[in-house]
């Protein structure tokens, strides 16, 4: 599809079917009153027309990776510091620290920013089979990216460490997780919230540098992208520590342009009364 018609036709026409039958919008307007309780009702109702458009243009986004090729990278990002750093990394595994914001599907693409590397998406597995393939073949635009369900990440990086090219391990790491015992909460948005530890689990335990994936929408369907350092791979860092920097760079870029988050997704479903309620304890910094 030429970009005219996939970002001038069809995503507006998506956002306004997605406005019409109100997606999630109790579950968006419960998430944006909790997150920014001094915004009056205008301004929440403004971000959730805001999200809709994101929401719109990132299904469209998603459809458009058929038609990504290196040639074309271009047209989808503008990698800020892509060669510092690769200098930086050269010879390293690294973790790739992301969220919902934006288009995450985007990211992948820095195997053709460093063409010795292989880039290992990192997901949640979808209930559904058939969004499942979907979702699977349009990810599956180079053949130096690999996809790996979260529960096999770590048997993955022990077979696959040292062997041909570096890794680079994508993580998504906004998603509500699982409730345990051992859960720990962060204050995030005004809430204690809980994160998924995998990407700092596997720094701490593998001495793997990250950097978090800080990007800024230029156009539609077109961002700018810088890596930042969380964790150099070296330094001792107290656990859950690397999960609080990513969770404060994550928070400003929120409030900088509350829009490009995930909002329709049920990112505050467990409490730490819930916690107490099942396992008799919490853990709160």
């Amino acid at each position: 599809m030429p970009r005219w018609f996939r970002y001038y036709l069809l995503q507006p026409f998506v956002a306004g079917l997605l406005k019409l039958v109100g997606y999630r919008r109790k579950v968006i307007t419960t998430n944006l009153q909790k997150s920014f309780p001094n915004k009056s009702g205008n301004e929440i109702q403004k971000i959730r027309r805001g999200y809709y458009d994101t929401l719109a243009e990132v299904i469209v986004d998603t459809i458009s990776l058929v038609s990504a090729k290196e040639k074309r990278q271009s047209e989808f990002l503008v990698w800020e510091n892509s060669q510092e750093v690769i200098s930086k990394t050269k010879g390293k595994d690294w973790i790739a620290m992301a969220a919902h914001y934006g288009c995450w599907e985007y990211f992948p693409m820095w195997c053709w920013q460093d063409n010795n590397c292989n880039f290992v998406s990192v997901y949640h597995p979808l209930h559904s089979e058939v969004f499942e393939c979907f979702y699977g073949r349009l990810r599956n635009f180079s053949e130096n990216v690999r996809q790996i369900p979260m529960g096999e990440a770590v048997r993955f990086y022990l077979k696959n460490r040292g062997v041909g090219r570096n890794l680079v391990l994508g993580l998504v790491s906004d998603q509500s997780p699982r409730l345990t015992a051992d859960s720990y909460w962060h204050r995030f948005l005004n809430q204690d919230t809980i994160f998924n530890e995998g990407a700092e689990l596997l720094a701490r335990k593998f001495q793997l540098p990250i950097y978090y994936a800080y990007i800024k929408r230029l156009a539609r369907g077109k961002y700018s992208l810088k890596l930042i350092e969380l964790y150099n791979g070296i330094d001792e860092v107290a656990p859950h520590e690397i999960n609080e920097r990513y969770a404060r760079i994550l928070e400003k870029q929120i409030n900088d342009c509350p829009e490009l988050w995930m909002w329709s997704h049920k990112r505050w479903k467990h409490t730490p009364e819930k916690q107490i309620r099942i396992f008799g304890k919490k853990c709160k910094k």
